[in-house]
């Protein structure tokens, strides 16, 4: 009995997976008219750009320039220590500070605005990546290579940030950057 089982599952399963004679196949083809799918007829109605109840996303604009930041910024808010600022290119002012905790600041708007880096730890927060906070989110790409050593305690390299508000808002700054130290 064993046996006549075994043999009927073997059979059952080889006839599963054969493929189908090309006959059957080239009939589903053509019963299939091009441009359609599995044989309906596409609706002549144009589907609506956006679904109701779904907000649309804003055009993209440009986000706010930030503005420079001085030691006494950090001072207030408990932010001296360990950590990176991206510079800028043309005046070497601060425009994002962080903290090797992972807090940080930047300033837009003419205020100043906490974020938190998305991995805190200095090797992690040296090697760039994202921060975020009060709608905004920053992608910070240090250039790939070794850090110039520009004082005892401060490493630097050439690096891009960009910024991205809630509403669609994108400002890149190129060409500055990342310096970290103590």
């Amino acid at each position: 009995m064993m046996n006549r089982l075994s043999i009927a599952a073997a059979l059952l399963l080889a006839a599963c997976s054969a493929d189908p004679p090309r006959e059957a196949n080239e009939a589903v083809t053509a019963a299939v008219p091009a441009g359609s799918g599995g044989g309906v007829t596409p609706s002549p109605r144009p589907l609506p750009s956006v679904l109701p109840g779904v907000p649309e996303e804003p055009d993209p604009h440009p986000a706010p320039d930030l503005q420079p930041m001085v030691r006494a910024d950090f001072q207030d808010r408990r932010l001296l220590g360990s950590g990176c600022d991206y510079r800028d290119a043309g005046s070497g002012a601060i425009l994002l500070h962080l903290r090797d905790e992972g807090d940080g600041l930047v300033k837009y708007g003419n205020r100043l605005r906490r974020i938190a880096a998305a991995t805190p730890g200095r090797e992690a927060i040296a090697l760039g990546g994202i921060a975020a906070g009060d709608g905004v989110s920053f992608i910070l790409t240090p250039r790939p290579g070794d850090p110039v050593q520009t004082s005892d305690s401060t490493q630097s390299r050439p690096a891009s940030l960009t910024m991205h508000t809630a509403d669609n808002g994108e400002r890149v700054y190129q060409g500055g950057r990342w310096d970290c130290g103590s």
